[in-house]
């Protein structure tokens, strides 16, 4: 393992010293012997340079062409904004349709249970009964289910709006 200069701080500070300014000739004689401080130095000296080059090559917006993106956001928020009753009213067309569905469904179950006898006997092992209407207990928890699909979309709208 080996052990740091102890001349490394005075390298550095000549390192990171502005460009126009000599360095010492008691630095430059050590660093011509010692190799971890000339290391040093030329990283230290790099990297100072670069620094130099990044901040004279940055560009800041100007008043202006701020104005012109915080415009342009803006309108995007309201775009959004403006977009948001569009997305509920078609959530709340599709639970319409599904509603219709189903209750074309319900209507027609007549002709699916003719339909689907077959099926229904091999896999319900021929429960006539499992094909009944909903009654009672059965009845409401269609019921409530059909509440819920109806009214998921207004509640998923209600939650992630942004006011």
């Amino acid at each position: 393992m080996t052990h740091p200069c102890t001349n490394e701080e005075a390298v550095l500070a000549a390192a990171l010293a502005p460009p126009d300014v000599p360095i010492a000739d008691e630095a430059t004689a050590h660093m011509a012997e010692c190799d971890s401080c000339r290391e040093l130095f030329l990283l230290a000296t790099t990297l100072r340079d670069d620094r130099s080059a990044a901040i004279a090559d940055a560009h800041v917006p100007s008043a202006g062409q701020t104005w012109w993106r915080a415009g342009i956001r803006a309108r995007q928020e309201a775009a959004a904004a403006a977009g948001r009753p569009i997305t509920v009213a078609t959530g709340l067309a599709a639970a319409c349709v599904v509603g219709l569905l189903l209750s074309v469904t319900g209507a027609l179950a007549w002709w699916l249970r003719a339909a689907l006898a077959p099926a229904a006997r091999v896999l319900l092992d021929a429960n006539p009964s499992a094909w009944a209407m909903p009654t009672g207990m059965w009845l409401v928890v269609c019921v409530v289910a059909l509440v819920a699909m109806l009214a998921a979309p207004v509640v998923l709208y209600v939650a992630t709006r942004e006011d």
